[in-house]
């Protein structure tokens, strides 16, 4: 399969004019305001099958399972989320012409398809399979799959170890927050991956997006990535010669089963911008905090383990101040934690309008509890999703 979708990149793309972009839609994504909202449609999502896999509705939340190899998952992408994925591949460019910035699309556009093409090839060869048989825009295909180099965003999480958990289990509590423009909210979705040859895994996301923000594997290893706005190391905010993240943390889920081996992953991987990546294993969590430069590692304390948008680690950190970690912090007082206590955490850090998803990953359960839906998702219930059968069906 000829991945030629994303292999014209612009030619002057210099760390200069990138760092230009970046710094242009950080303005933009923290000013926006809201747009036209679409008119509402009941249901987005159509159940279908197309070979291995399959779109359904189970709890209420939309699921669809893609199995087999690079190929057939782009092709069964395609045939299962195409009108979707057409809508939401809107969502990148529409910020840039709302903003005004639309004359820097084509800069955008070079940046992300120069990235995509130092990506694994089986994610090169499944995005030209999605692309092509979805005849979806490669170039909206690009920019939306190098999300964590283009974009700046608030998240939080909130690890809690066995010692501190009702469960006896670790826990990965979870906020997604991104500006809608009253598009994404309606397009969240739950994906089961069964890439041949790597672990099965699940993930919270969107339709055109092969990469990971939220998920967890068949072996319970979940993460989460949240964005950072500085770091204290001079290291630079983008590196043209690293893989895009989200589709480092997916091939973390597809390869490892243990926090030390997520470390030892993206120690090995060129980063290309600074962020921080919760994960969980069946016994304790972590929080990276990563730089194209370094990967720091920051455990938990008294079982309990926050992060919002900062950086903490000594070297790394430059300001600390967010309400967010401060309320996600108080935690570490009192009892247990059971999935509700989690719940009202996460809801207590809510940012309004622009929490997205609500989640909590059971890791030695594989089980996961989620919201989605009108804003904030932290102040709707959570609906129960079993993964196991799921992530070993066959």
């Amino acid at each position: 399969m000829s991945t030629s979708h994303f292999n014209k990149p612009s030619a002057n793309l210099t760390q200069e004019g990138c760092r230009f972009v970046l710094q242009l839609l950080l303005g933009l994504l923290l000013g926006i305001g809201g747009l036209d909202k679409a008119s509402a449609r009941e249901q987005l999502f159509q159940p279908y099958k197309h070979g291995l896999g399959e779109l359904r509705y189970i709890g209420g939340l939309p699921v669809v399972q893609l199995e087999g190899t690079p190929q057939e998952i782009g092709e069964q992408h395609a045939a299962l989320l195409a009108k979707p994925a057409v809508a939401v591949l809107k969502y990148p460019k529409k910020l840039f012409v709302e903003s005004g910035a639309e004359k820097v699309w084509p800069m955008a556009v070079g940046v992300s398809k120069r990235l995509l093409n130092q990506a694994p090839q089986r994610y090169r060869i499944e995005l030209a399979a999605a692309t092509q048989h979805a005849d979806l825009d490669g170039d909206e295909v690009a920019v939306a799959n190098t999300l964590l180099e283009m974009r700046r965003l608030g998240c939080s999480t909130l690890i809690v170890e066995p010692a501190r958990s009702q469960t006896d289990g670790p826990l990965l509590g979870r906020n997604f927050d991104f500006p809608s423009l009253g598009l994404l909210e309606k397009f969240n979705l739950v994906m089961i991956v069964r890439p041949e040859g790597h672990h099965a895994f699940a993930a919270v996301g969107y339709p055109g997006l092969i990469g990971v923000l939220s998920g967890m594997n068949d072996a319970g290893l979940a993460l989460a990535t949240l964005d950072v706005y500085e770091a204290g190391n001079k290291s630079p905010q983008l590196e043209l010669t690293g893989v895009p993240l989200l589709l480092v943390f997916r091939q973390i889920l597809e390869e490892c089963t243990t926090v030390d081996e997520a470390e030892a992953l993206l120690k090995r991987t060129q980063a290309t911008t600074w962020a921080n990546l919760a994960v969980c294993d069946c016994e304790r969590g972590a929080v990276f905090e990563i730089t194209p430069t370094e990967v720091a590692r920051r455990d938990a304390s008294g079982a309990i383990l926050p992060c919002t948008n900062h950086f903490r680690e000594e070297g790394l950190a430059v300001n600390t101040q967010c309400w967010r970690y401060d309320s996600l912090q108080s935690a570490v007082h009192g009892a247990k934690l059971d999935i509700e206590d989690i719940h009202q955490h996460l809801h207590k850090a809510n940012q309004g309008d622009l929490t997205l998803q609500t989640l909590i990953f059971e890791p030695r359960e594989l089980v996961l509890h989620l919201a989605f839906g009108k804003p904030p998702s932290s102040a709707l219930p959570l609906k129960r999703l079993d993964l196991g059968e799921l992530l070993h069906e066959k």
